[in-house]
């Protein structure tokens, strides 16, 4: 009666003891002659029914009888059956059953075949193998017209089977490697950024590089857009400047699969790459620039999200004129063969128009401040 409460067990019998006088006796188990006899209790018909739970009981054979007396179809193949069972050799009729070659025959449009399909397969008996063990188990007892295309269609629909099942497929092959370029703008790809804030009607961005230079335009799309808005923005874009690529390297977005989007690009003589299924090592080229983009507008709008399409052209600008790491040299002059111009220091008040003055003063102002961040930084 000394005893700290600690366990679970002792709090839950505290609180149904509380009220009564009591007290506590220790006694050997070999004494404890009560509690076994209660947990003894004789029950003479033990024996016969551990008998009857340890074999197989289908108790849904009288509901399967009384179904079957309902349908059409197999009442007429009974009648057959017993009018001339010469033809009907491998079929005969046993307790309101029709058993093909020792197994149950159940129409097409019988509505416990679900029912057995659950019971051969989604029991624990059935353990929710796969179809060729099913399909073996279920058939070794019954039969009906497309018994298999059921079993496969069940089993890939059970959701325990989704769930907690591994993907039982062979090892793919080695991935095709992507022949690399020869020309400017001739090869390229494509990916969208989206769910961005809303700025100016847009919230995505259209990204397309080269994968020879390394240059890239960026185009802005509403939240909903089509495949043909997105035609558009590409001729706007590139195809006004560069003419129609040779080949596009892209995700399997829904837009770049869609048959406007395959039928128009074979027309014009472009051959359309689609990179591999869980593999976007395959477009890495604007994943990686994505995330350029994404960082570069994060530097400059992250106070006021809403005014990114401000600065997606001096993106653009800034991206091609710097020099890459793949190539060397800048998107700019690989493209116009010459370095891009540098930004001439600005003196303020020596333009005579107000608006040009104000718009490089702002300029300055900004080049200044990225000097003392990225003197801070450092």
């Amino acid at each position: 009666m000394n005893q700290a409460i600690q366990t679970p067990e002792q709090h839950v019998y505290l609180a149904k003891l509380l009220g009564y006088e009591y007290t506590i006796k220790y006694k050997v188990g070999k004494h404890n002659f009560v509690a076994d006899a209660l947990s003894r209790i004789h029950n003479p018909d033990m024996a016969s029914a551990h008998w009857i739970l340890s074999i197989p009981q289908f108790q849904f054979l009288d509901d399967l009888k009384k179904k079957l007396a309902t349908l059409e179809e197999f009442n007429t193949l009974c009648q057959q059956i017993s009018m001339s069972p010469d033809s009907y050799q491998d079929y005969k009729t046993v307790n309101s059953l029709i058993l093909h070659k020792g197994r149950i025959w159940v129409p097409k449009s019988c509505s416990f075949i679900p029912l057995l399909l659950a019971e051969f397969h989604a029991s624990p008996l059935g353990g929710h193998m796969g179809v060729a063990k099913t399909l073996s188990r279920l058939s070794a007892n019954f039969i009906w017209l497309g018994m298999r295309k059921d079993v496969q269609r069940f089993i890939s629909e059970c959701s325990t089977c989704l769930q907690t099942k591994y993907i039982a497929q062979k090892t793919p092959s080695l991935l095709q490697p992507i022949s690399p370029p020869s020309a400017p703008w001739e090869d390229l790809a494509l990916d969208f950024i989206t769910g961005l804030p809303s700025s100016s009607g847009f919230s995505v961005i259209l990204v397309v590089v080269d994968r020879f230079i390394k240059g890239a335009h960026f185009g802005t799309l509403p939240a909903h857009f089509t495949a043909s808005k997105v035609v558009q923005l590409f001729l706007n874009t590139v195809c006004k400047l560069h003419g129609f690529p040779k080949s596009l390297i892209s995700d399997r977005d829904p837009i770049f699969i869609s048959h406007f989007w395959q039928q128009l690009f074979r027309l014009n003589g472009t051959k359309l790459q689609m990179s591999t299924t869980y593999h976007p090592q395959s477009d890495d080229q604007t994943e990686v620039l994505n995330r350029i983009l994404e960082q570069y507008l994060r530097a400059f709008v992250h106070n006021n999200p809403s005014q990114w399409t401000k600065f997606l052209s001096l993106a653009e600008w800034c991206y091609n004129t710097a020099t890459h790491s793949a190539i060397g040299i800048s998107p700019y002059q690989a493209t116009y063969g010459k370095p891009p111009p540098t930004i001439v220091h600005y003196l303020s008040g020596s333009s005579s128009v107000e608006a040009v003055d104000s718009l490089l003063s702002s300029r300055e102002d900004l080049i200044a401040y990225l000097n003392r961040q990225l003197t801070k930084a450092q």
